[in-house]
Parts: structure tokens; C-alpha cells; sequence
């Protein structure tokens, strides 16, 4: 089971709010609602040889108090332990031995099981993922067996410079809150797991009045309700407890060094940016397609390609029901830190200043276009944008309508997104290096302030 540091891999998300096919009567793409509760985003694809199952439950690391930090990602591991039906190895086997994907991702706001596999085993990938989210064993033994396995998860991440950085990074900006702590959770509150508060997290936050299930490719979408609700009864409940999701708190903006043995440097520049209930969310895809977010992006071609500083950089815009954050992630030898830096916070200052170029716009708009195309050939990206759209707007976003977002947003709004970099004295700055803390900590605030002073000119730029 994969365990992402984003609820759906970084570009995923640009993926999955974006759009549902122009009208064809071929396909079928709705949102039901399931008997005892629950919804179901189902879209047919004719032609197609398989589907996408994917179950979603909206909650997550922001759903978790400190004490039981960590407990989604845990839950999800102990899902494929095995259930009251099947052994772990059973479960594995019912769907590899046809040749179908099984697999999950816990994140912020939602946790999710998939199964990918043949349009002919439908009602074999509905039994499976119901029995696997709704009716886990939970073994004592298995418990105690998969902490280990979760501490080996967090030493790997531990070793991994970018993501060590990236935890590191979530803690400085949001705080010892949902929002901050690792979605692993601690050495401490993984190791003192039981299996009392295991159960009553899963019962509450795995009711079957929860489900979005969500599934496309070529099924019949009558036939996967009526299956999907038989193998939902034995599961019914009653339980009527609202449960809110936390709010991501005021966006800190430090600058922070990490002292590790590392081979390479790694840098994170990071600000506050739109939610996903927002319409600025498109700017801010605009603002990560210009940014970082390709090859033929800005920082790509000036970091890698110009000066070869680099192997790597990226931008991502990582929304949330309620705020969001834009980083810009780099890895480079420590001796060019400093220089990958300055052409980073030039970068974003020469867009809240002009903005991007017309043509520039323009090209980006027709990438994200493009790109966004790319998942309408994939069963597993309809079924994350479905479930997703149904999640957060309870309804499927029309092509036209996204599409019409996105031509709306001009260079001012782009510009506009841009500015968060350098309210309140700066972006927020990480990096984990061999180098000398202090030091460095005042070379990069004398360089923020220096390229920020330059960017701001007499524009009253990083005015709210």
C-alpha cells in the first residue's frame, strides 16, 4: 500500500476536478445514490476491457487528534491484514491471479482502496474491496507484526532527503496540528496502537453512509449499483455522527535549516494558496504549470536545462477543502543552495510583478488542456476525478465548464497568485544540508530580502 505525503500523488489533483467528457451517448457518467446511504460515481466507457473500482472515505491525517496520529495510515495498512472472510494472502490473490491491481492511499481528507482489473470480474472486485473496507479482521497478532512494518516505512521516508525535508517542512508552516504532523504519524503513537482505538476509528469513520464509491470503464452502471448495494447490506449502519474535518491553520513562514548527512541538498519554497472549493485554484494550476510543473517551464529550463544545476525541480499546488499551499521543491549539491534559491525567488517575483507573457499564458492554458485529455483515456483517472468532484461538489464538472474556468484566468490572476509568495516578508523556506545553520539561515533571509525589496519596486507588491 502506497502512503503519499499529498492525499492523491502531486498532479493528481490537477487531474481530478478537471472535467468530464463532452456529451456522447455513448458514455454514461452520474452520480447515485446508493440504498442505505452512501453515493456512487459511476461512468461507462464502451470499447473498454476493464474498469477502475475505487472506494473513498473522506477522512485522513486532518481527521486525527496527536495521540492517534498516524491511525488512517495505519487502518490502511491493517485493511489488507486480511478480513473475517479472507486471509491477508487471500485477498491479494483474488484479484492478481486474473491479473488485476489492488492497492490504497491514505491522505489529508480522504483515504482510498482501488482495485484496478477486467470488465469481467465485477462482481469479483466489488466482493473483495467491500469485504477489504468494511469487514476487517483486525488480528492482534497482525497489529503488532505491521508496526514494524510502518516504523521500517517511516526510517525509508527518514533516508529520503526530499521527503524527510517535506515533513519537516509541513511541521514549520502548519504546526504540531493535523495539518503539520506526518501522515505516518510518530514512532510513539504508531508503537502504543491498540486494537480497542483501531476499532472505534474504523467504526466511526468507515460507516458505510460515508462511501463514495466511484468506478468507470466498461461496466454496465445499473448492474454495479445493484452489486454493489447487495454486497453493502450485511454492512448497513445507522450511524448518524457528523464528523468535521479540521481547518489547515494560518500559513507560517520560516526559514528553516536541517542540519543531515546528505549526498544532496534539498530545498522547499512554499506559501499559502486557493482551496479546492475555490475558483482560484486555476490561476494557481497556471501559476504551477509556468512555474515548475513541466519541461518547457520556467525554472526547468533556467535550472536544469540552462545551467544544469539540478536533476530535478517541481512546483505543486497541493489544495484543501478549506486553504492550500504552492511549493517549489529542488535537490541540488549544497554549494549551488544558495544560487538555486535566488533564481527561484527571482522567478516567482518576475511573475507577481508582470505576470506571465500572453503567448506564455496561452501555452500553459493549452498544456493543461492537453494533459488534463491524457486521464480521459484512463479508467483510473476518471475514477479519482469523479469520486473527488463528488466528494467535494457532490456533482460532475462538465468539460465546458472547466474548460471555461481556465480560458477566464488572465495574467493579472496568475500575477495575482504569484504575489503570496512575498506577504508578510517572504516565502516560507526549508533545506536540509551539511551546512552551517545559522549562517545560512542569514544568508537566506538577507537574500529574500534583497530580491523581495527589487520585486516590490513601487507596485505595493505583497499587499493583501
Amino acid at each position: 500500500m502506497r502512503s503519499l505525503r499529498n492525499p492523491i500523488r502531486r498532479g493528481s489533483i490537477r487531474l481530478v476536478l478537471q472535467m468530464t467528457p463532452k456529451k456522447n451517448t455513448e458514455h454514461r457518467a452520474e452520480i447515485r445514490t446508493l440504498r442505505g446511504g452512501g453515493r456512487l460515481a459511476v461512468e461507462r466507457m464502451p470499447g473498454m476491457e476493464s474498469f477502475t473500482l475505487g472506494f473513498f472515505l473522506p477522512t485522513g491525517a486532518a481527521n486525527e487528534t496527536r495521540k492517534v496520529s498516524g491511525i488512517s495510515h495505519f487502518i490502511e495498512h491493517m485493511m489488507f491484514k486480511g478480513s473475517k472472510r479472507r486471509s491477508a494472502k487471500a485477498i491479494v490473490k483474488a484479484v492478481e491471479r486474473v491479473g488485476g491491481l489492488i492497492n490504497a492511499s491514505t491522505g489529508r481528507e480522504v483515504t482510498y482502496y482501488y482495485i484496478r482489473i477486467s470488465a469481467k470480474r465485477l462482481e469479483l472486485a466489488l466482493d473483495v474491496l467491500t469485504d477489504l473496507v468494511f469487514n476487517p479482521s483486525f488480528d492482534k497478532d497482525a497489529m503488532e507484526r505491521e508496526k514494524g512494518v510502518v516504523l521500517e516505512e517511516m526510517h525509508m521516508n527518514e533516508d529520503d532527503p526530499a521527503q524527510a525535508l517535506y515533513d519537516r517542512f509541513l511541521l514549520a508552516v502548519n504546526g504540531n496540528c493535523a495539518y503539520g504532523r506526518s501522515i505516518l504519524g510518530a514512532e510513539n503513537s504508531v508503537k502504543s496502537m491498540n486494537l480497542k482505538t483501531i476499532k472505534d476509528f474504523h467504526r466511526k469513520h468507515y460507516a458505510p453512509p460515508r462511501l463514495i464509491a466511484s468506478i468507470a470503464g466498461g461496466i454496465d452502471p445499473d448492474k454495479a449499483q445493484s452489486l454493489l448495494e447487495k454486497k453493502l447490506g450485511p454492512f448497513r449502519s445507522t450511524d448518524k455522527t457528523i464528523i468535521r474535518t479540521g481547518v489547515p491553520p494560518k500559513f507560517k513562514r520560516p526559514v528553516k535549516v536541517y542540519s543531515k548527512d546528505v549526498e544532496q541538498a534539498a530545498l522547499i519554497v512554499g506559501f499559502p494558496s486557493a482551496s479546492v472549493m475555490s475558483n482560484k485554484r486555476y490561476a494557481y494550476s497556471l501559476l504551477d504549470a509556468i512555474t515548475a510543473g513541466g519541461m518547457m517551464s520556467r525554472l526547468f529550463q533556467e535550472v536544469r536545462e540552462k545551467r544544469g544545476l539540478v536533476y530535478s525541480i517541481d512546483s505543486t499546488h497541493q489544495p484543501y477543502r478549506a486553504g492550500g499551499m504552492f511549493t517549489v521543491e529542488a535537490g541540488m549539491r549544497e554549494e549551488n543552495l544558495l544560487l538555486v534559491l535566488k533564481l527561484i525567488l527571482r522567478e516567482l517575483g518576475r511573475l507577481a510583478k508582470t505576470g506571465p507573457g500572453k503567448r506564455e499564458l496561452e501555452d500553459s492554458k493549452l498544456y493543461l488542456r492537453g494533459h488534463w485529455a491524457l486521464g480521459l483515456e484512463s479508467t483510473s483517472a476518471r475514477m479519482i476525478r469523479n469520486a473527488m468532484a463528488t466528494m467535494f461538489f457532490n456533482r460532475l464538472l462538465t468539460h465546458d465548464e472547466v474548460v471555461g474556468k481556465l480560458s477566464a484566468v488572465s495574467v493579472d490572476d496568475v500575477a495575482s497568485a504569484a504575489k503570496h509568495t512575498f506577504e508578510e516578508e517572504g516565502p516560507a523556506v526549508a533545506v536540509m544540508s551539511r551546512f552551517d545553520n545559522g549562517k545560512l539561515i542569514e544568508e537566506i533571509n538577507e537574500q529574500i530580502k534583497a530580491l523581495r525589496e527589487k520585486a516590490v519596486g513601487n507596485n505595493n507588491f505583497g499587499s493583501k
